[in-house]
């Protein structure tokens, strides 16, 4: 799995490349609807963007994270930011990609899996 540099500011949240310092995506803090998190002590979080694709992280910082994110939305806007804790959710993958993920216990660890894939196609969800 790629490492990210996360950078998360009062304004936007910015996703660098180790290595080579490139900016890799910029995500206005405006833009973020909500984070969802699994309910298990795992290290995978995402961050919904309805504006754009969202995006699927695992951080050590996951708390860490998610707190940055409460308090940076909060101190800029009079937006509370939804953090929602769930073991199975959707997020897009990519502009026409949505994906249901479900994280699960396996014998002292954690797992998540891809449970399906959907292309959207005239707002419509095809196998």
């Amino acid at each position: 799995m790629k490492g990210w540099i996360l950078l998360v500011t009062d304004f936007a949240i910015y996703i660098v490349d180790p290595d080579t310092d490139a900016l890799k995506r910029r995500i206005a803090l405006a833009a973020v609807e909500k984070l969802c998190l699994s309910e298990l002590s795992d290290n995978f979080f995402a961050i919904i963007s309805p504006t754009e694709y969202d995006l699927l992280m695992a951080s050590t910082r996951k708390t860490e994270i998610v707190t940055a994110l409460v308090d940076a939305t909060k101190s800029t806007s009079d937006y509370e930011l939804e953090v929602s804790l769930s073991n199975r959710f959707e997020y897009h993958a990519g502009a026409e990609v949505v994906k249901e993920i479900q994280f699960e216990e396996v014998e002292g660890a954690t797992g998540a899996r891809n449970l399906c894939s959907h292309v959207i196609s005239a707002g419509h969800a095809q196998d």
